[in-house]
């Protein structure tokens, strides 16, 4: 059986995509959720970042805080600065939440807290 233009060996497939599982430590659900919820309220614009770094640069510590108008009511720790933020961002929700009544935002409000979020 004669064949022109390909070979008889075994073409290995490509990888195309890492695994598209998520690790719990880069997960951003309650940042998602924060900002969901602040644009829901109309108040997205009043949402500020302050970020600041500790330690060594092979073993940098975190800590994020979350103000919104004014107020920081949200604080989080850890090894990356996004993992910092989403702690940051979930104290921040569970305050937010806690003021209007325990009424849930559209979207994924039940997701997990970190133990490093604390509000202020």
């Amino acid at each position: 059986m004669a064949t022109t233009g390909t070979s008889n060996r075994y073409i290995t497939p490509t990888r195309h995509h890492r695994s598209r599982r998520r690790c719990v430590e880069h997960d951003n659900a309650g940042t998602v959720a924060l900002n969901n919820y602040l644009q829901n309220k109309g108040r997205l614009t009043s949402l500020v970042w302050k970020e600041e770094q500790e330690g060594p640069r092979h073993a940098v510590q975190w800590t994020s805080y979350c103000t919104i108008d004014n107020e920081v009511l949200g604080k989080g720790t850890g090894s990356k600065r996004n993992v910092a933020r989403d702690a940051a961002a979930n104290a921040a929700l569970a305050v937010l939440l806690a003021r209007d009544g325990a009424q849930e935002p559209e979207g994924d409000a039940s997701a997990p807290t970190s133990e490093s979020a604390t509000a202020t």
